[in-house]
């Protein structure tokens, strides 16, 4: 569980509206800084740094308004914070996982789980793929992750 609390949807907006890059939607990531101290986020170096990878990679270096709403209000809540960042990996919203998608969030997970299992895309695939369909669902990723974590 996290050690910071959970984070109402007026504050997140109202911090992210304080952000030179807010737009309607998001805030760039030269901002992610600004807005983590605004609201008195905590994390490490290896998880900031991550943030970063994954937003810059993921997202364009796009901090996402509704992504950002959904992780801090569920906070506490790892399978539905799991949930929320795998759906957001989705960048081609086709419901599966692919490579790409996976890779961008082990190191994310990592950060916050350094014992988390390193596995090859393949053997993810192997192992999430309970349907047994050759693709691995949104659904699918969020069990095999949240078996993965840290408990």
């Amino acid at each position: 569980m996290s050690h910071n609390r959970r984070y109402e949807r007026s504050e997140v907006e109202a911090a992210m509206k304080k952000m030179p890059t807010f737009s309607h939607d998001h805030i760039d990531l030269v901002d992610m800084d600004a807005f983590v101290q605004e609201i008195g986020y905590s994390y490490t170096t290896e998880q900031r740094d991550a943030y970063i990878t994954f937003f810059r990679d993921s997202h364009d270096s796009k901090i996402l308004v509704e992504v950002l709403v959904a992780a801090l209000g569920a906070i506490d809540d790892s399978k539905e914070l799991m949930r929320i960042h795998v759906t957001a990996l989705d960048k081609d919203k086709d419901g599966f996982i692919d490579e790409s998608e996976f890779k961008s969030i082990i190191p994310f997970l990592l950060s916050h789980d350094p014992s988390f299992p390193k596995v090859k895309f393949d053997k993810f695939v192997e192992e999430a793929d309970t349907n047994k369909d050759g693709k691995v669902s949104i659904g699918e990723a969020v069990e095999w992750f949240s078996k993965n974590a840290k408990k």
